[in-house]
C-alpha cells in the first residue's frame, strides 16, 4: 500500500537568501569535519561518536531548511454536521440514503478530537444539514469541500422576499417557500384586513401573494398562518408618479365611469371623452393633466385615428368593455397587429371569476411577447405598443359593495403592465438584514448622481456598462430599524436574530463565497493531504541532539 505519493521541499533556487543558507550549512559540516579529523586527543571510537552526533545534528539542520513535505490520499467520505434543530429521525433518513455514518452535532465542533480532525485535514467534505450555524463555525470550515442540506421545521417559512421600497398604488409581491403540516391558509393581513390569501396543501409550497400598494410611506402588514403570524412586513412606499389616462369610448357604461373615477381618486389625471351622437362629443376631465400616457379604449375604436397614432408613438393602450370576443378580437388584430387567441371555456353568457366579478366565457391563449394577469382573462402583448386586453365584464359591483381593496388590487394589476417607464426608481429586496451586504438598483435616472446618501453615509454608484441609466450599489447595514435613504425614502433593516430567511441567507451567501474562492483545482487538491513533519517534534529532535552533544565530552570510555 502506498502510503504516500511524492516529495516536496520548500528550497527557492530563485531566492539568494536560500543558496546563502544552503552555503553555510555546507560550510559548517566541512567545518565540524575538519576538527574532528585534526583533533589528536579523540580515540577512533570517540571520533566515530562525534562523527555521528555532529553529522545528525547537520541532517536535522538540512531538513529543517528544506521543509521535506510528501502528499497522502485524503479520506474522502463526507461528515454530516447537523445543527441542533434537526430531528434525529431526520438524520438517520439522510444517512442511509447517503450512505454516510459519521453524523456529528453542530455543538461537537469545538471539542478538540473533531477540531484536530477538521485543521490537521483529515475530513476534506462536510455536508451541513440544516441552518443553525454561526458565522464562527462555518469559519472553521476553510479547508473543507462544503455542501448543504437546508431544513426546516414544518409550519415555518423557509424562504420569504418582497420588494422594500415600492410605489403607492404598484403590485407588492410576496413570494417564499414554506413546508406545511396539513391543508391550510396562508394570508397577508393588515390590521383586520385579508389583503390576499391562498390554500396551502401539505407539505412543500411555494407561495406568491399579491396586494395593490394603498397607503404611503412607512408600512407594516403581516404574514399569517391558521391565525398565526409567522412573520412581519415592512416596506417603505414612495409618492406615485402621476399618469395621464385618456378614455375614447363610443358609450361610456359605468364599468369604465367607475375605472375613470378610481383613478382620479388615486391622484391620477383622467380624460373621458364619449361619443353622444354623430360629431357631437363628450369631454370630461378629472385632475386635468398633459398629454395621456395611456389610453383605454374598447373595440370599436380600435380603428380611431387618435388610437392608432398612440401606438405608432409606442404609447400603452388597454382595450375593455369586449362584448363579442372572437369578432372583436379579430378587429383589433388588423387594427393594432396584434395577435389574439381566445378558446371558449362555457357556453354560458359570462362566468365568475371570483369575488363577484364577471368576465366573457373565454381564454386567453398563450402568445410570444404576451404577458397574463395572473388569476382573470386578461393579457398584455408587447408590440411596438403595449395593447393589453381584458375580457372582464363587470367590477364595479366590487367598488358599490365597498370592496375597494379587492377592486384596487384588479386594476392595478393590469394597469401595472401597461405603466409607462418611471424615472429615478428605486428597487431593494427585502428582508435587508443587518450585518449582510444588500445590493440597491437604480434605474432610468434623469441625473448621473456618483452617490447615495444611505443615514449619515455616502455610498458610490456602479453604472452600468451596457446602460448609462442604470446603477447599483452595495451596502452593509450596520443598524437596524428604519433607515432614511436619500433623506425622503426609507429602508427597514431586520435584525438578524431569530427572523425568518436569516440563516438561509446566510448560508447561500456563505456558499456563493466560497464558490467564488475556489477554483476547479483547488476543490481537486483538497483530496489530498500535504503532510510534514510538525514543529514541535523538530523542536524535540534538536534538544535531544544537542543535549547528546553536550553530554559526551564528559563521559569517559
Amino acid at each position: 500500500m502506498r502510503l504516500f505519493d511524492s516529495f516536496t521541499i520548500t528550497f527557492n533556487p530563485s531566492e539568494p537568501i536560500s543558496w546563502v543558507i544552503l552555503a553555510l550549512l555546507v560550510l559548517l559540516f566541512i567545518v565540524k569535519v575538519w576538527l574532528i579529523v585534526r583533533s589528536k586527543s579523540l580515540s577512533i571510537q570517540r571520533r566515530w561518536i562525534r562523527f555521528g552526533l555532529n553529522g545528525l545534528l547537520w541532517i536535522l539542520l538540512v531538513g529543517y531548511f528544506l521543509q521535506l513535505e510528501w502528499v497522502i490520499p485524503a479520506n474522502s467520505n463526507p461528515v454530516l454536521i447537523a445543527d441542533a434543530n434537526v430531528p434525529a429521525t431526520y438524520l438517520n433518513k439522510l444517512k442511509d440514503s447517503l450512505k454516510i455514518a459519521d453524523v456529528v452535532r453542530v455543538n461537537a465542533l469545538n471539542t478538540a478530537l473533531f477540531r484536530s480532525r477538521l485543521f490537521d485535514g483529515m475530513i476534506d467534505s462536510v455536508t451541513l444539514i440544516g441552518t443553525g450555524f454561526a458565522p464562527d463555525v462555518l469559519g472553521q470550515l476553510s479547508r473543507q469541500t462544503v455542501q448543504w442540506i437546508p431544513y426546516d421545521p414544518p409550519d415555518q417559512l423557509q424562504l420569504i422576499r418582497w420588494k422594500g421600497m415600492i410605489r403607492k398604488g404598484e403590485m407588492q409581491r410576496v413570494s417564499g417557500s414554506i413546508y406545511s403540516s396539513q391543508k391550510q391558509v396562508l394570508k397577508i393581513q393588515f390590521g383586520n384586513q385579508t389583503l390576499d390569501s391562498l390554500s396551502l396543501r401539505a407539505g412543500l409550497n411555494d407561495f406568491t401573494l399579491e396586494f395593490p400598494t394603498f397607503v404611503q410611506g412607512r408600512t407594516e402588514v403581516e404574514l399569517v398562518l391558521n391565525q398565526k403570524p409567522l412573520d412581519t412586513l415592512r416596506f417603505f412606499a414612495r409618492n406615485p408618479e402621476p399618469v395621464s389616462y385618456q378614455f375614447i369610448l363610443d358609450s361610456p357604461d359605468f364599468e369604465s365611469k367607475t375605472l375613470a373615477d378610481w383613478l382620479g381618486k388615486q391622484g391620477h389625471s383622467v380624460q373621458l371623452i364619449a361619443t353622444i351622437s354623430k360629431d357631437i362629443r363628450n369631454r370630461v376631465n378629472i385632475n386635468r393633466g398633459d398629454v395621456a400616457d395611456v389610453l383605454i379604449t374598447d373595440p370599436a375604436n380600435a380603428t380611431n385615428p387618435v388610437v392608432k397614432k398612440a401606438v405608432a408613438q409606442g404609447k400603452p393602450v388597454l382595450i375593455m368593455n369586449v362584448s363579442d370576443a372572437e369578432t372583436e378580437c379579430k378587429t383589433v388584430n388588423q387594427a393594432l397587429g396584434t395577435n389574439w387567441k381566445l378558446r371558449k371555456t362555457a357556453n354560458e353568457t359570462t362566468v365568475s371569476v371570483g369575488n363577484g366579478v364577471r368576465a366573457l366565457p373565454y381564454q386567453l391563449l398563450d402568445a410570444v411577447n404576451q404577458f397574463p394577469v395572473p388569476g382573470f382573462p386578461v393579457a398584455v402583448q408587447k408590440t411596438p405598443a403595449k395593447i393589453g386586453l381584458s375580457l372582464l365584464s363587470e367590477t364595479f359591483p366590487l367598488k358599490l359593495s365597498g370592496d375597494s381593496i379587492a377592486y384596487g388590487r384588479i386594476w392595478t394589476a393590469i394597469l401595472t403592465l401597461l405603466q409607462p417607464v418611471h424615472t429615478n426608481n428605486v428597487e431593494i429586496e427585502a428582508p435587508v438584514f443587518k450585518g449582510i451586504r444588500s445590493r440597491i438598483q437604480l434605474n432610468h435616472l434623469t441625473g448621473k448622481p456618483t452617490a447615495v446618501r444611505i443615514g449619515k453615509d455616502a455610498v458610490k454608484l456602479d453604472y452600468s456598462a451596457i446602460n448609462g441609466l442604470s446603477a447599483e450599489a452595495s451596502y452593509l447595514f450596520g443598524q437596524a430599524g428604519w433607515q432614511w435613504f436619500q433623506d425622503s425614502l426609507a429602508i427597514y433593516v431586520d435584525k438578524p436574530d431569530n427572523k425568518t430567511g436569516f440563516d438561509n441567507r446566510l448560508m447561500s451567501d456563505y456558499l456563493r463565497s466560497r464558490s467564488m474562492e475556489f477554483s476547479v483545482q483547488k476543490t481537486a487538491s483538497l483530496h489530498v493531504l500535504h503532510v510534514k513533519i510538525p514543529d514541535w517534534v523538530w523542536i524535540l529532535l534538536f534538544i535531544c541532539t544537542l543535549t547528546m552533544l553536550w553530554i559526551e565530552p564528559k563521559l569517559s570510555i
